[in-house]
């Protein structure tokens, strides 16, 4: 929404009848884009002089992969950012979707590959390739216009009819008149500024941001947004101080439930694999062992690879490119063959690689099958 020159004249009018800290001198009051300001909120009110890390982060980018209808794989986003780095955004029951230029709730569905999209996720990642964070709220139709700003209420005050909220943060003051319009999101509800409470989540449109501490601004449109389960704000308050999996801890007891059995020749292995893309994975090196084979693990380039290899062939496949390369390890036979692909990248989680089930049929010599919940690798006669 390009209303620069509104919002610049209403930051103005309210600058001009709010009492205003006299430390905020002409140097102080240049003002900034609002895309250029940090995704900044917490989940506690802290004075401006205390603010606490952001846990969450938001991001212009470009989805590369989406994956929305899975069978035992939770449902993401693959996307490359802005500054060209490449995150899953994992989507659960709680991620918003919003229409930027109107504020309405949008189709998680409706997203496409090569969809320009802003989102916000947590700050926490996995080391994984590429790494993983939970997605909080994407907005989509963003175009050339500013995306909303999400921020949490910290603490509210009026005066002169102007309302001025502190993030949770500290770090902004959104200011609000009687000329902002207040809708609530997917609901029919009449919601005003008196529901903007302590730690309610808003969407605010904005353009101009005062370059003070905190940085303040005025908007004309507030999206107030429904509250997360309890269990989901303990859950995201945890993990900003704990190494998380790609997935909490509900969504790793289902994946328990939907893990799949291996049994490598004959043997029943302790750990599992899962579907990914609608392709069975497993942990390459427990299975690989187990089969008598050996595993390396090599950099080049700022790239990760990893090799399984038998008496007869080697395969080589690049942490996070869906291109297995087997090549004969017996003299004279036909050397490389062309990259195979099986439908899934090869990843890393807690320095475990999982891989495609089929790149051991490509080490001669092993049939693979999987059928009701179990992988079975099995060595040919």
């Amino acid at each position: 929404m390009k209303k620069k020159q509104i919002l610049a004249m209403g930051l103005s009018a309210v600058l001009a009848c709010t009492s205003l800290p006299a430390a905020f001198a002409a140097d102080e009051s240049t003002q900034v884009p609002a895309a250029e300001q940090p995704a900044a909120t917490d989940t506690a009110a802290e004075p401006a002089e205390q603010a606490t890390k952001s846990f969450r982060l938001g991001s212009m980018a470009t989805v590369t992969e989406a994956m929305l209808e899975t069978s035992g794989v939770y449902p993401y986003l693959l996307v490359e950012t802005d500054d060209d780095q490449q995150i899953r955004l994992n989507l659960s029951d709680n991620t918003l979707v919003v229409d930027n230029e109107t504020g309405l709730a949008a189709n998680l569905s409706d997203i496409q590959v090569g969809d320009r999209i802003f989102a916000y996720y947590s700050a926490v990642m996995t080391r994984s390739l590429p790494p993983q964070s939970a997605c909080e709220l994407i907005l989509v139709n963003v175009g050339d216009n500013t995306p909303a700003s999400l921020h949490e209420v910290g603490s509210v005050s009026e005066a002169d009819g102007v309302t001025s909220v502190l993030t949770a943060d500290g770090s902004m003051i959104v200011r609000m008149d009687d000329q902002t319009s207040f809708s609530p999101l997917a609901t029919k509800n009449i919601v005003t500024v008196q529901d903007l409470t302590p730690g309610t989540r808003f969407l605010a449109w904005y353009d101009i941001v005062a370059l003070s501490y905190p940085g303040q601004t005025y908007t004309q449109k507030v999206v107030i947004l429904p509250d997360l389960p309890v269990d989901e704000t303990a859950e995201t308050e945890d993990a900003a101080t704990a190494e998380a999996l790609p997935r909490g801890e509900e969504q790793a007891a289902e994946a328990q439930a939907a893990a799949l059995t291996i049994v490598a020749d004959g043997q029943t292995l302790d750990v599992t694999g899962e579907m990914r893309d609608d392709v069975a994975v497993l942990p390459v090196r427990a299975v690989a062992e187990a089969l008598g084979c050996t595993v390396s693990y090599a950099q080049k380039d700022g790239e990760e690879y990893v090799t399984v290899e038998n008496d007869t062939r080697s395969m080589t496949m690049e942490i996070g490119t869906d291109s297995y390369v087997s090549t004969s390890k017996i003299e004279g036979a036909v050397g490389m063959t062309a990259p195979a692909q099986y439908g899934a990248a090869p990843y890393i989680v807690d320095g475990t690689t999982y891989a495609a089930a089929d790149l051991f049929e490509s080490l001669v010599g092993f049939d693979v099958t999987t059928a009701e919940g179990v992988i079975t690798i099995t060595a040919q006669a």
